[in-house]
């Protein structure tokens, strides 16, 4: 019954490498395995007896012989079988406190509710927690069998601490019934004016908060027990010591009562006959929070485990594996449990490293069940209420005090409004305020996230074509018609409206040109819902109403689907169309606003070209008559990977591609070049080979100007030699300006 975290219930421990014994002969001898199985045992012992009377206390306190049989024998299985099956071969499985509250719970209102005999009440009460363990290996075996166990991890960490410290209040309470047959509450509070209940109350109290101090201060399981057997001890010398028979000490309530039954049971098949299963249907729900709960439990164990013991833990097989325990268990009524952090930690540190360990717990709880007839009534209720108490008090301190300090003040108070709900409520109505709750939370968090990935205009981002510079100059001064849009993230209800209002606030900007094109990238989009469809819906009609081209880009086939499922079909209106991606978005829009422009795309003379470049220049029909003049068709080699660049290409009319061929043989197409565009330049000044192929995909022609013709200006005209070098720097800086602009854009 361990903790859900480095720091355990019973047994708080560190490990470090340091800890951890030799791999010698030691580890492979009989007493260390002995050892676990004895600590282990006398420790699943004290909480069998402890589980039993926090299960079966008040109308149901006959069944508490049965109650502490179920547990030690379910346990036993469980403990058996994760030894022999767990992919972590120490690990010791042992029955856990928060679950065993929850169905304390369920089981004190079903004793409550229902009219039946005091038999069909304790068998109920045992189908319940049977049929608990059950649901529970069900889930564990199915979530690991579909390989979901991390999945569990994604629940909200708040909500995890909630529902522990609720588990902590609900055993606390218990304790509270046990010693005085009332919850906490004004009821209780009066009930300490009788002395004989103050009695009953002071002593558990007293040793739940000296096994908090003596807990803490020796980190060794064994501690727990040394202290409940010299309370036990002390209750009995304090007995003779006063002149106080048990019998006395029985009718005033310090023992189990009489009426009891004189020892261990063990369930039998007429149980299911007698049970109220319509009291067991009632408690489905409750069932299905038990499971949830050990679901957490174990996932936050193992990766304690994984963390002490520096190494990972198959984390689905384990799920599998504890599933068949939990359902082992289950069959024969036992409550539900997995592998213990504290127990398992301690088998490594003593050199229990096979398993060994594990089945001899599972011996000794067997053998328990031989000798345990005699303490079941024997023990003072203080004892087992104090146990519980401690074990309550914990779980309050370390998921709702101790988180203070880990968490932000407003996940904290979900802690403690879950906390409150159970304490006040429920612990149904806790589980669904703490869902609800983190819902909104993550919503409205969510919500906060930007939506827009990136955003540009068609000044800062450019399409792959290398244009002229007319036509460069005119999308410089004209391209913030454009508007580039990457959103990410999933779009919801909380985000999608944001896209809306910037279009809408762009359609109104006054400062930059009139908006044509909108480009709405969704590359980085992991999905989007109903209400988020309506907002494109919404962009559609404000791009009709403003004759506003929209392309949507790098659109997933579902959100496809869905924006077909709502109606919105970009073929149908000619201002929305999807495309592949943003660079041929881009070039459609580019394209357009070119074609407003006369003759930007239209000189063939390679001197406009220039001339628009870097000015009129006398020097300049000197310059091309210098180069030499190539006629290309489609599908001609002007570059080829690899060589050595001796030259640079001035495109005077045509269509040329930069491709590069990679490694699996696949071609990507890297950029387009038309009229204007200078091919090369890069690579000669840099004296580096050719790192992509130049195709030509029109009918071209192209001036050629090489490295030796270069040199030789140089030497003999140098005034064309600088104009040369002018022109092809005045193409770099435009490129270098392009990227510069990109780099500001992404660092905002």
């Amino acid at each position: 019954m361990a903790g859900f975290s480095g720091s355990c219930m019973r047994g708080r421990m560190t490990v470090s490498s340091a800890d951890k014994p030799g791999r010698g002969s030691a580890s492979s001898t009989f007493l260390p395995p002995a050892l676990m199985g004895l600590i282990a045992g006398m420790d699943n012992m004290a909480a069998a007896l402890a589980i039993g009377a926090l299960l079966f206390s008040g109308q149901l306190s006959q069944g508490m012989g049965l109650g502490v049989g179920v547990v030690l024998l379910g346990g036993a299985l469980l403990a058996i079988f994760v030894a022999l099956r767990s992919v972590q071969p120490n690990n010791i499985a042992l029955v856990q406190e928060t679950t065993v509250a929850v169905v304390a719970a369920a089981i004190a209102s079903m004793a409550v509710q229902s009219h039946g005999s005091t038999e069909a009440k304790i068998a109920t009460a045992i189908v319940i927690v049977g049929a608990s363990s059950i649901a529970t290996g069900m889930l564990f075996w199915t979530t690991g069998k579909l390989k979901l166990g991390n999945l569990v991890r994604y629940l909200p960490y708040p909500v995890m601490a909630g529902f522990l410290a609720g588990s902590g209040w609900l055993l606390v309470d218990g304790a509270a019934v046990m010693l005085t047959g009332q919850h906490l509450g004004p009821g209780f509070v009066g009930l300490l004016d009788d002395p004989n209940v103050l009695w009953r109350v002071l002593p558990a109290l007293v040793l739940a908060l000296v096994m908090f101090v003596m807990l803490d201060r020796i980190s060794h399981p064994a501690t727990m027990i040394v202290i409940m057997i010299g309370a036990g001890i002390g209750f009995n010398v304090l007995l003779a010591a006063i002149g106080l028979d048990l019998e006395t000490a029985r009718e005033l309530g310090h023992l189990p009562p009489a009426n009891m039954s004189a020892g261990i049971e063990l369930p039998t098949l007429q149980l299911l006959f007698i049970a109220d299963w319509w009291s067991v249907l009632a408690a489905v729900p409750t069932m299905l929070v038990i499971a949830g709960l050990s679901m957490i439990g174990l996932m936050l164990n193992v990766s304690g485990l994984e963390l002490a013991m520096r190494r990972d833990i198959d984390v689905n097989a384990e799920l599998q594996s504890t599933g068949v325990a939990n359902m082992l268990s289950g069959s024969v009524g036992g409550p539900s449990g997995y592998v213990g952090l504290s127990m398992t930690v301690l088998a490594e540190k003593t050199g229990a490293t096979g398993r060994s360990a594990g089945i001899a717990t599972a011996i000794f709880m067997l053998i328990g069940l031989f000798f345990a007839g005699h303490l079941v009534f024997q023990v003072p209720i203080f004892l087992t209420a104090g146990f519980v108490l401690f074990l309550g008090l914990g779980l309050v301190k370390e998921w709702f005090l101790d988180t203070r300090h880990r968490m932000p003040l407003s996940e904290w108070l979900v802690v403690g409004g879950i906390l409150l709900t159970i304490a006040v409520v429920g612990f149904m109505e806790g589980l669904a305020l703490g869902l609800l709750v983190s819902s909104a939370l993550f919503i409205f968090k969510y919500s906060l996230l930007p939506v827009v990935r990136f955003r540009a205009t068609g000044v800062e981002q450019r399409s792959s074509i290398d244009r002229s510079p007319t036509a460069i100059k005119y999308l410089s001064e004209h391209g913030d018609a454009i508007e580039i849009i990457q959103l990410q993230g999933y779009l919801f209800f909380g985000t999608a409206d944001r896209i809306v209002n910037i279009v809408r606030r762009r359609l109104l900007d006054t400062e930059k040109a009139p908006l044509q094109f909108v480009v709405l990238d969704f590359q980085n989009v992991s999905g989007a819902d109903s209400a988020a469809i309506a907002c494109f819906i919404k962009i559609a009609r404000l791009a009709e109403d403003n004759n506003v081209h929209v392309s949507l880009t790098r659109v997933s086939e579902d959100l496809r689907h869905n924006l077909t499922l709502a109606g919105f079909q970009p073929g149908d209106n000619q201002l929305v169309n999807v495309l592949h991606d943003i660079d041929r978005a881009l070039e459609a829009a580019e394209e357009t606003l070119l074609s407003e422009h006369v003759d930007v795309d239209g000189e063939k003379s390679l001197l406009k070209h220039f001339s628009q470049a870097i000015g009129d220049h006398p020097r300049l029909p000197a310059l091309i008559e210098s180069m030499t003049r190539l006629e290309l068709q489609p599908d001609d080699v002007l570059i080829r990977q690899g060589e050595d660049a001796d030259d640079v290409f001035f495109v005077a009319s045509g269509r040329v591609r930069v491709q590069v061929v990679l490694p699996n043989g696949d071609v990507l197409r890297v950029r387009t070049m038309l009229a204007g565009a200078i091919v090369g330049e890069i690579a000669l000044y840099l004296k580096q080979p050719r790192i992509a192929d130049v195709i030509v995909d029109a009918p071209s022609e192209i001036f050629q100007l090489s490295a030796a013709d270069l040199a030789g200006m140089q030497a003999n005209d140098p005034e064309l030699a600088a104009l040369a070098h002018q022109l092809l720097a005045s193409n770099l800086s435009e490129k270098l300006s392009i990227a510069n602009k990109m780099i500001q854009l992404t660092q905002k």
